[in-house]
């Protein structure tokens, strides 16, 4: 009998401590790490030490120090040293190896370099202050970061204060860090403190590079056009933007025998290719969503093919080898595999069109009836346009050498069928622009994902917007100050001081219905 209870016991014992083992998985850690202490205290004043201890909760590790770390007022890095450098610890160590000026409050913003050891939490911007004088300096400068274009805010944006000096100019923020750093975190709101009074230049960037540098190609910006003036009562709001980027064209490359790609970036309004090793017929399409233009030319015998790119400012020139190629095929397909009430049906080719043949064409309807019809093409797409009503189905036959590509490709038969649903599915939207002033507007329906679902351009917000036979779904608006009226937003520019064009998004979440009306005013 006592035998069998020791068994017992025994199996309850293994199994208590089997249950009281470290269990696999879990809920990740995502706390960062707390500061616990400092000796001396943060925002010591009189401070004559030459060491500085900064204790943890757990362990640290720190991260791009040398990008991230902005001294203020800046010293050079051989008058400190900041430990550890390469393994964990739970302390930091500034060491002052030079005399510090007097009354003078020093910031060491560690920017986004501190995170724990284990799983790279991060502690935003903490900040180490001391005064070499009787006060710390304990002005302060607010604001709020807003995207330009989408209604999305992205966090983390940085503001920077420069130092409004002989020294400064618009080539500085691409070299040196600033004098004060500051975040929005998670949300759109910065607040500078222990500053100086002074004139400043205020920026902020989408840093996407971590280095407190603007670099154009990566980073959002903003700016503020004026000196600011420290002490201040006022909030700033700046607006961030994605410059286009300088013009550049990259060596081109051949996949097909008539086919030659150049990829680029920038402008390419002026932009102009031309083969030069004789006269011969060609075509530059831009490729769909990607930046790369493509120079279709004519056969003709060549052992090395020489280009000239050239817009207003550059001038290049390339060669390419001659090689065996497969030539281009011709594939035509419809535009899009969706189609609703109000779209207007397209098909795209993988070689540009010269020719199109409506004599080969028919389009007819559910009761077999014959549509008129008229269409435009350019260079990839070819858009038909004919009346089209809801509840109704369309076949459209296209016969052989009704569309003829460059290379002088034709088509088989081809044939497409879609149908249109009754307009009771579809909802309608009206919107009174009488509380947006701007001058010309583009006001555009966007879905949740921000995508652009259809645009409106407008000469006056007293004009009426309308947006009919919309799907039933969840939508915001976005409006367009369209200040040099080209039907497009424009960007910024930095160095030419030039702000991106307005923009207006409605705060709400328009919900369209089928079969209803829906009137809002903005």
């Amino acid at each position: 009998m006592r035998k069998g209870i020791l068994c017992v016991t025994l199996l309850l014992l293994l199994y208590s401590c089997a249950k009281r083992s470290t269990p696999e998985g879990g809920e990740k850690d995502e706390i960062p790490p707390k500061v616990l202490s400092s000796k001396p205290e943060n925002s010591s004043i009189n401070f004559d030490e030459k060491k500085i201890r900064i204790m943890f909760d757990e362990y640290i590790k720190l991260e791009k120090l040398n990008s991230q770390l902005v001294v203020s007022p800046p010293m050079d890095k051989s008058n400190y040293s900041i430990f550890p450098l390469g393994g964990a610890s739970k302390h930091i160590d500034i060491e002052i190896n030079e005399p510090l000026s007097d009354s003078t409050t020093f910031v060491f913003n560690f920017g986004e370099s501190i995170k724990d050891n284990n799983e790279s939490n991060l502690l935003p911007f903490y900040k180490y202050v001391f005064s070499t004088g009787s006060y710390v300096d304990s002005l302060e400068l607010k604001g709020n970061i807003y995207d330009s274009y989408e209604r999305k805010q992205e966090g983390y944006i940085t503001a920077m204060l420069y130092s409004k000096n002989e020294s400064f100019n618009d080539s500085t923020v691409y070299k040196e860090k600033p004098l004060y750093i500051s975040s929005t975190l998670d949300s759109t709101f910065f607040n500078f403190s222990n500053l100086k009074k002074g004139e400043y230049v205020l920026l902020a960037l989408k840093d996407y590079n971590n280095n407190l540098l603007f670099d154009p190609l990566s980073d959002k910006v903003a700016f503020i056009d004026s000196t600011i003036i420290i002490p201040t009562e006022s909030e700033f709001d700046l607006k961030l933007f994605k410059e286009i980027p300088e013009y550049k064209v990259f060596k081109p490359y051949q996949e097909f025998s008539n086919r030659v790609s150049f990829g680029y970036r920038g402008n390419i309004d002026s932009l102009k290719i031309n083969l030069l090793n004789e006269n011969i017929e060609s075509i530059i399409t831009k490729e769909e969503d990607k930046d790369t233009l493509n120079y279709w030319f004519r056969s003709f015998n060549y052992d090395t093919l020489k280009f000239e790119v050239k817009n207003k400012l550059d001038f290049d020139e390339f060669k390419l080898a001659k090689r065996e190629y497969e030539n281009d095929t011709l594939i035509i397909s419809k535009y899009s595999d969706k189609f609703e009430l109000g779209d207007q049906f397209s098909l795209k080719t993988t070689i540009p069109i010269i020719d199109l043949d409506n004599s080969k064409i028919t389009i007819i309807n559910k009761d077999s009836t014959l549509i008129p019809f008229t269409t435009e093409f350019n260079n990839h797409k070819i858009d038909f346009d004919f009346e089209i009503l809801p509840s109704d189905r369309y076949s459209i036959e296209i016969m052989p050498n009704a569309i003829i590509d460059f290379f002088e490709n034709t088509n088989d038969t081809l044939n497409y069928n879609f149908t249109t649903k009754k307009r009771s599915d579809y909802g309608n939207l009206y919107l009174n622009l009488s509380g947006i002033n701007f001058d010309k507007l583009i006001v555009e329906l966007l879905n949740l994902k921000g995508e652009i679902i259809r645009s409106n351009f407008l000469t006056s917000n007293s004009d009426p917007c309308t947006f009919e036979n919309i799907l039933p779904g969840d939508y915001t608006i976005r409006v367009i100050n369209d200040l040099n009226k080209n039907n497009l937003w424009d960007t910024g520019d930095f160095l030419k001081k030039i702000k991106p064009e307005p923009t207006y998004h409605y705060n709400d979440t328009i919900k369209v219905r089928a079969n209803w009306v829906i009137r809002e005013r903005l």
